[in-house]
């Protein structure tokens, strides 16, 4: 490629993105996917998947890396970086925008911050929902690469899953009018197989271990949270976007069929079954790229209103480059920071109260060394409820230095019973977000 744009850009991308991978310490979701790629074989995988939440595809990418325990947690960050670098390819070589556009996507922060940096199923779906955007004026001369291509996506979450249903839909609708009935038929047979695989994974799915803040509720504040601003101009700005994209996608049918099914889709998941989180609701976005992608590859819209069109998607992109709203869990989850400290007392024992601990585990099975650890009550945050007496104290070993690793670096009381005392020394304040103590008890 001679763009200068795109060399410029995209290696500003590498290096920050690459730098923040390397930096970046797994968090519970990312270590737990390790975890199951590693320790289960493919049935008991499949028998997981209903209290995981995600597809096999992420998990089977894993495997060869996790069964070898290879390079953890490095391999599996590369991994999931060298997907999200693919999808930004993908958008600098055959997307119909222009270099500011490309620009703002490549640095607005899910594809600078979340996709590329934190190691789940995504950026993989977004990577293939690119490729499948890229040929979609061509799909009907490679129907079938273009369907297995969809199989393959759907099986990595499901909201990569909503995108590639309207993408199969378009693409059978356009056999149907050919009356390419041999194509048709096969594409068809292998979007019921991908429906089959898809609930055999889903059934019985079981939501009572969701935390209060990921069930749904009937709410908008999550929509009206899409940016930085108070909500009152956030509401302004989301309802300016929806008449702007709703009047320019509406001239392309396709665009606009995309676009109003995964909106639909993803609505009433949010609302109805699954609240999620930033990282899932950022599929709006992914998906508004692709409907605007497919409109410009009409030939028979006008110039001007792809101008239109896409100075609506700059300032879209513009405004999600800017966000301080980070989860400290997702990306300051310091799983390697404690898992040093776990090493370091490795003849102590250590109690904890928070599932952060999940998320250090991987980095101490690479020692294949057993550790004395206890958790308890570990889907409450409020350490005031938690901590209690006899709980705590049923925890304790008897000859060895007992820590308490928790989620608050607030001074804990002292908790009293029938004469003895057990009190908590900090030992370790994890940058003012995780505090491990030292627990000891006196007559």
């Amino acid at each position: 490629m001679k763009n200068k744009a795109f060399w410029i850009c995209i290696t500003i991308w590498i290096i920050i993105t690459f730098g923040r991978m390397l930096l970046h310490q797994p968090w519970i979701d990312e270590a737990n996917a390790w975890e199951i790629a590693k320790n289960l074989q493919f049935g008991s995988i499949l028998h997981s998947l209903k209290y995981e939440g995600h597809f096999l595809g992420w998990f089977l990418v894993l495997m060869p890396f996790a069964k070898l325990n290879l390079w953890y947690p490095y391999s599996m960050l590369f991994i999931n970086w060298i997907f999200c670098f693919s999808a930004i390819f993908i958008l600098w070589r055959f997307a119909p925008f222009n270099n500011w556009l490309k620009v703002f996507i490549s640095f607005s922060f899910p594809f600078l911050a979340v996709y590329p940096v934190v190691a789940r199923c995504y950026a993989v779906g977004i990577f293939l929902i690119f490729i499948l955007v890229a040929m979609f004026r061509e799909k009907i001369k490679h129907p079938v690469i273009y369907a297995v291509l969809i199989f393959l996506c759907a099986n990595t979450s499901l909201v990569a899953a909503v995108g590639v249903f309207a993408l199969g839909l378009i693409l059978i609708f356009d056999l149907y009018k050919q009356k390419n009935i041999k194509d048709l038929t096969i594409c068809v047979s292998l979007f019921l197989l991908c429906l089959i695989c898809l609930i055999v994974q889903v059934i019985g799915v079981d939501n009572s271990h969701l935390p209060q803040g990921e069930i749904p509720i009937l709410s908008l504040n999550w929509v009206t949270g899409a940016f930085v601003f108070g909500k009152i101009i956030n509401s302004i700005l989301l309802i300016i976007f929806i008449i702007g994209f709703g009047f320019l996608l509406f001239k392309d049918k396709k665009s606009f069929g995309f676009i109003s099914i995964t909106y639909i889709l993803l609505f009433s998941f949010f609302q109805f079954i699954y609240a999620g989180n930033f990282w899932n609701h950022y599929f709006f976005y992914v998906y508004l790229i692709c409907a605007s992608w497919i409109y410009m590859q009409n030939q028979y819209i006008s110039e001007k209103y792809k101008n239109y069109l896409s100075i609506l998607l700059c300032i879209v992109s513009l405004l999600l480059v800017f966000e301080f709203r980070i989860d400290t869990s997702v990306f300051r989850s310091n799983s390697r920071v404690l898992a040093e400290h776990v090493k370091e007392h490795s003849n102590s024992k250590y109690i904890f109260l928070s599932k952060v601990f999940l998320a250090a585990m991987p980095y101490l099975e690479k020692d294949n060394k057993k550790y004395d650890i206890s958790m308890y009550n570990s889907e409450s945050e409020n350490y005031d409820i938690t901590l209690d007496f006899d709980n705590i104290k049923n925890n304790l070993s008897e000859n060895k230095e007992n820590y308490l690793y928790i989620n608050t670096c607030s001074p804990i009381p002292n908790l009293s019973k029938n004469g003895k005392i057990m009190k908590f020394v900090l030992d370790k304040n994890i940058k003012n977000i995780y505090c491990i103590y030292k627990v000891e008890i006196y007559n």
